[in-house]
């Protein structure tokens, strides 16, 4: 007798707790269409981007500046803000230096390494001289364009007939890209 009392009065509680009208609701006549929904989109700005994962001098004469093979960046994807903004793309040393492959050793300096204004399409290539200070540019895309790129970006790297050791002498740099204008 004790469960079919137990049974009812959890019947009859589910009862009232399915009678009690959920926050939102509204009982309409059927057939209606009149209720609506507004779905957004939030879209941030962005791009994805291809840069090369490295770039190597071959250095046969230290007496000599060496360019080295030309390098390929891709911008596509492109999401600005508005129609006018640009997409400004930059490079940083991550040090002020390259690191020697021996210890103590003469190397270059990142300022020993420059590029040239490359051709792009969609954007116009800048001249520049790296730092570890302050990002330089190296290409401004065209306003409202869906991509830019180029394959031929040409690292330098000037003479330094002090460098005595041979083997890697390497440096991190970083790649900015951003949005620039209103």
């Amino acid at each position: 007798m004790r469960d079919v009392c137990a049974r009812a009065l959890a019947s009859a509680a589910m009862i009232v707790a399915l009678a009690i009208p959920a926050s939102g609701q509204q009982s309409v006549t059927l057939t209606d269409t009149s209720q609506t929904t507004t779905l957004t989109a939030t879209v941030s700005e962005q791009a994805r981007v291809t840069v090369p994962a490295g770039v190597t001098f071959s250095v046969g004469n230290v007496s000599a500046s060496t360019a080295a093979s030309a390098a390929s960046v891709t911008v596509d994807s492109i999401v600005l803000a508005t129609a006018t903004k640009q997409l400004s793309v930059s490079l940083q040393a991550n040090a002020a230096a390259f690191t020697p492959p021996v210890v103590g050793s003469t190397t270059w300096a990142a300022g020993d390494v420059t590029w040239n204004a490359a051709t792009w399409t969609n954007a116009t290539g800048a001249t520049g001289t790296l730092s570890s200070a302050a990002y330089s540019t190296v290409a401004t895309c065209t306003a409202d364009a869906a991509d830019c790129s180029t394959t031929d970006l040409i690292f330098t790297l000037a003479a330094k007939s002090t460098v005595k050791r041979a083997g890697s002498h390497t440096l991190v740099v970083t790649w900015k890209f951003e949005s620039i204008g209103s």
